[in-house]
């Protein structure tokens, strides 16, 4: 019973801290939208003073750095064309892990549903792979064909991100699949018993 308390007890503040990891993504990217300044690729907001200094930004300067810069010398704000694409994989992580930890608050913790919310976390890894590369010859196509650019070149870039999402995303999907065959098999050890 015990050990049930700290699993729920954890849970809890996971599942706050994913909330507040929501709002926070969702809250500065707003507001980098609004009001940033793009520096090199890099959209940041910054506030400097006697005492303090903060700063908050986006950063295109890995396999997307090429686009952002050739969307930004078009006079196309990259921020909101790859940023928003950035966004979706990490709020849809996001809500697997709370309802995730939900679960566990719950008390729920070897069951099918949990097993699909980290099969999900893995298949969104894998997906965000793909949209690392091929959303940026997207955009360009998509400018391209509607008139809206006729110089901007058609961008496809690889990078260790993408990489490191392959093996993060295949390593999460297949301790899912772990854990959902250790679960069949504890079910077909109780009906024998």
């Amino acid at each position: 019973m015990l050990q049930d308390d700290r699993i729920r007890k954890i849970s809890k503040i996971v599942r706050a801290l994913v909330a507040l990891f929501i709002i926070t993504q969702v809250g500065v990217y707003a507001l980098l939208v609004i009001s940033a300044e793009n520096q090199d690729g890099i959209y940041q907001l910054s506030e400097h003073s006697t005492y303090f200094s903060s700063a908050v930004n986006i950063d295109f300067s890995g396999s997307w750095g090429n686009i952002a810069q050739a969307l930004t010398d078009e006079g196309f704000n990259a921020l909101l064309i790859l940023g928003s694409a950035e966004l979706v994989p990490s709020l849809l992580i996001y809500l697997s892990l709370f309802k995730l930890f939900g679960l566990y608050q719950r008390g729920l913790v070897f069951t099918a549903e949990n097993i699909q919310c980290i099969k999900n976390v893995g298949t969104v890894l894998l997906g965000w792979l793909v949209l690392k590369l091929f959303y940026p010859l997207l955009v360009s196509l998509a400018l391209r064909l509607s008139g809206a650019s006729d110089t901007l070149s058609i961008y496809m870039s690889v990078g260790s991100d993408e990489l490191r999402y392959l093996l993060i995303g295949l390593v999460i999907y297949v301790i899912a699949w772990v854990m959902s065959e250790a679960t069949s098999l504890h079910q077909e050890q109780e009906l024998v018993i």
